[in-house]
């Protein structure tokens, strides 16, 4: 590592995932300072790695790649991309998402040494040389850290260097006030977006209760937050809570998103973007999860704030979930899941007050 000059590290998205590999790239800077780091990853990620200390460089490609990859356009960016990326002379390059995509531009760069973490899928496995999981490793963070472990970083301490702009942090103050949201008191974000994926969420009617129930019991108000995607399912949620919910659904860049979830005293989701981003920030997540796995993929540290029912699923589920390995994708074999449906208003309130008491201060060292 002494001779390495140059090392690419390929995350594309997505948010999530590329919050996962954050502490890969703080392992490496930390541990070879020496070496110039540069990330290739989706426009829409972007704003994750802006004003990160150990990347010199982020290079982004655009999202709808996926929707066009072999399009003109596309190819004559991805050319362009591949000239970029063979300037730099990369000595190492590392592929933290394991698909054909990433491992094709990984093997694009030049890169002469292509490592990539221990699940390679698609044509990954062709063009680049896994690197063993830990078997303690069981957590997505941990088994991206394995990579920079294999290359003499050392892991400790787990560090998720994720900057808020003070001008970012500005307009999220601005946004809140606009909704006659106090940042210097305490608050609490919900998001009701269920990830993108289908069944990771709780939905419009439980998350309207819980929002009545707070605003009934609790002086603490909230504040709903997410992309335009999950404009439907706010409108739904304010409808249903029948008073006026403040919400800042599809009206922040993902950037003022992030600076909201710094100033926040609690975040509660699905297993979605913003639960990982609020816990790498060091906010208490309260997150609920029905098909994925949260001893993988959990919000980091915070597998205790994780809600989950799984002993309801349907005989199908649980046999595919016991015997699949850990790296598998985890589906739901039965919908609509009885796991989800098995959460109550009772015990998610439950874990908002355990874990309000103590932390309503965070916002006053911001």
């Amino acid at each position: 590592m002494d001779k390495v000059k140059r090392l690419l590290i390929i995350k594309l998205s997505s948010i999530g995932d590329v919050v996962h590999a954050l502490p890969v790239s703080a392992a490496i800077g930390r541990n070879f300072p020496h070496i110039e780091i540069t990330w290739v990853v989706e426009e829409m990620s972007a704003p994750v790695l802006a004003g990160n200390p150990y990347i010199k460089e982020v290079l982004t490609i655009p999202t709808q790649w996926k929707r066009s990859r072999w399009s003109f356009g596309t190819v004559r960016e991805l050319a362009s991309l591949t000239r970029r990326l063979r300037a730099r002379r990369f000595n190492v390059s590392i592929d933290l998402q394991g698909l054909s995509k990433s491992a094709l531009l990984a093997y694009l760069s030049g890169a002469p040494i292509r490592l990539g973490y221990c699940w390679l899928r698609e044509i990954a496995p062709l063009l680049e040389k896994p690197v063993p999981r830990h078997p303690e490793s069981a957590h997505i963070v941990d088994q991206l850290l394995d990579v920079a472990e294999y290359l003499g970083a050392e892991r400790a301490p787990v560090e998720f260097p994720l900057a808020v702009s003070p001008g970012n942090l500005s307009r999220a103050k601005v946004l809140l006030s606009q909704v006659a949201i106090d940042y210097r008191s305490p608050f609490i974000v919900v998001n009701p977006s269920d990830g993108g994926g289908g069944y990771k969420g709780l939905g419009a009617d439980r998350i309207a209760v819980l929002i009545r129930r707070l605003h009934e019991e609790s002086a603490v108000p909230v504040v709903l937050v997410g992309s335009a995607a999950d404009q439907k399912v706010a409108d739904q949620i304010i409808e249903q809570a029948r008073f006026e919910v403040p919400s800042l659904v599809s009206m922040t860049t993902l950037a003022e998103l992030i600076a909201i979830l710094k100033l926040c005293s609690l975040h509660l989701s699905g297993d979605t973007g913003t639960a990982h981003i609020a816990a790498a920030l060091g906010r208490p997540v309260i997150s609920i999860f029905g098909r994925s796995n949260p001893d993988r993929l959990a919000p980091y540290g915070q597998l205790e704030n994780v809600i989950v029912h799984r002993e309801c699923c349907h005989s199908i589920c649980k046999r595919f979930h016991e015997t699949a390995p850990i790296n598998s994708k985890q589906k739901c074999m039965a919908p609509p899941p009885s796991c989800l449906a098995a959460v109550t208003a009772e015990e998610v309130l439950a874990a908002v007050y355990r874990l309000l008491p103590g932390k309503l201060n965070v916002y006053d060292t911001i």
